[in-house]
């Protein structure tokens, strides 16, 4: 049958309005949809994920929903995606999954500066001063820290071909690194003298107060031991039962440590045990501007209870408790749930504002807060961190890194002379105190923290540590206030 072409016009004009209205239509039923959800966030994540101009996914409106929320109350309370669980516990859990490097960035490309000691890189020969330039096929060339780390580290029993330039050969090699548990422990214990014990804490992690009982036990064998210096410097907090337990090594009797209490009210409280380890000892306690929560829970108690002398800089002032919930999805938010006070019953809280935290100084910090009383009825201030007995020179976040720096820099020019030195030999060594000194420049007074971080990189913390005690200024001080103190703490 023959068409009539005279209503095709028509009839496409029909179909395009019937498409307008339809599409009108649906349109309003989309939005009646949303708009009919139950609560306001229900309507704008039905409406953004219907009619935003571009994709997005319920998921992607969600994770930004969330992490604007919780970025809205408080710097702590933080939303971890499910893929980054797992790593943002493990130095808590005292290891990680990976190859057990520190690296600097040099040229664009990761130069290794430490080798943790019995981790995966160390049994496949990687030594400081190694460049890597791939890992399988990825060049590491241009990319950021964290594209590194994610290339370098995965779960354990995984392996890679490393393409490694080694500077002081000259040679690049492909090595085949398995990744495995690199064991990350929070205490290191030793001896200062015969009478002095050195004691610095990380952080409080799952182990720290089994690992602090362990290698306090092995010192105190045999030795006379009156004096101890506890260094909680850069210790960024962690678990606040492990804090309490490691107060409790230090204390004798029935004294409140600590407590937190919540909107509602609740109030949990944690009192003090008999027959602490060093309870018997006089006690200097070290701080610094990085020292936050469960260190500051730790050296607060310590001053309001007239236990020891803290010295140092000004806290980081953070009192506040955070909770972690598990999401459906794996997920989970920290939540902070109370806020936690030291014996005296003051808040070291810092003022905060959308931007973070802000420094205080030295004028507002005189305005903050009010005055409470010690044990012993000495005035300590409030608010804004642990203001420490006696003052000591403050090392700014700037001057670490330009430490580390310095550090890395050596290790890259001088390495190959250095691994064949005992660490003895070399702290000793005039020629390596020459290129440091030359390397300094007009920056000597970096001298000993560069000093401090090369043997760390170069032989492994506990050896560090241990070189630090003879060797800190800071450390020396606190030994010279135990013996001869000039803070008033008896009645």
């Amino acid at each position: 049958m023959k068409r009539n072409a005279s209503y095709e016009p028509l009839v496409y004009a029909i179909l395009i309005c019937t498409g307008i209205v339809f599409g009108l239509f649906w349109n309003k039923l989309v939005h009646k949809d949303a708009l009919n959800a139950d609560t306001k966030i229900e309507q704008v994540i039905g409406l953004v994920e219907s009619e935003y101009v571009d994709s997005v996914s319920q998921s992607e409106i969600e994770e930004k929903a969330i992490r604007e929320l919780l970025s809205s109350f408080d710097p702590h309370s933080v939303y971890i995606p499910y893929q980054y669980v797992e790593t943002a516990s493990q130095d808590l859990k005292g290891g990680f999954d990976g190859i057990g490097i520190e690296f600097f960035m040099h040229n664009d490309t990761p130069n290794v500066v430490r080798v943790l000691k019995d981790g995966p890189a160390k049994s496949a020969g990687i030594q400081p001063g190694d460049r890597i330039l791939l890992v399988d096929t990825l060049s590491l060339i241009g990319l950021s820290n964290s594209e590194i780390i994610d290339a370098i580290k995965g779960r354990k029993n995984t392996s890679f071909v490393g393409t490694i330039f080694r500077p002081f050969t000259g040679k690049t090699i492909e090595q085949t690194i398995e990744r495995g548990t690199v064991k990350t422990p929070s205490v290191y214990a030793s001896l200062i003298d015969e009478q002095t014990i050195y004691v610095k804490i990380e952080h409080f992690a799952e182990k720290t107060h089994t690992e602090f009982v362990s290698q306090v036990k092995k010192l105190l064998k045999g030795k006379d031991i009156k004096y101890v210096v506890l260094d909680l410097r850069n210790n960024p907090g962690g678990y606040l039962q492990t804090a309490i337990s490691l107060l409790n090594e230090f204390v004798d009797g029935n004294d409140m440590l600590a407590y937190t209490q919540s909107k509602s009210g609740k109030r949990r409280e944690y009192k003090a045990t008999k027959g602490g380890l060093c309870a018997d000892m006089e006690l200097a306690c070290l701080v610094n501007n990085r020292s936050a929560s469960a260190s500051e829970i730790v050296s607060g108690a310590i001053q309001d209870l007239d236990r020891g002398v803290v010295l140092g800089s000004r806290t980081y002032g953070k009192g506040l408790v955070q909770e972690t919930f598990q999401l459906t999805d794996g997920s989970q938010i920290r939540l902070t749930v109370s806020r936690y006070y030291i014996p005296s019953g003051r808040s070291i809280q810092k003022p905060y504002d959308d931007e973070g935290y802000q420094e205080l100084d030295s004028q507002a910090l005189k305005k903050v807060g009010i005055q409470y009383e010690t044990k012993n009825g000495r005035f300590v201030k409030s608010e804004g961190g642990i203001t420490p007995d006696i003052s000591l020179p403050i090392e700014t976040y700037e001057n670490y890194i330009k430490t580390s720096e310095y550090a890395a820099q050596l290790i890259d020019s001088h390495v190959e002379n250095w691994l064949e030195l005992t660490p003895e030999a070399w702290s000793e060594s005039r020629k390596v105190s020459a290129q440091i000194s030359q390397s300094l420049q007009d920056s000597t007074h970096y001298y000993q923290s560069v000093k401090h971080r090369l043997v760390y990189q170069l032989y492994g913390i506990e050896v560090a540590y241990a070189q630090n005690a003879y060797s800190d200024k800071s450390i020396l001080r606190a030994v010279t206030e135990l013996r001869e103190p000039t803070v008033l703490l008896n009645p």
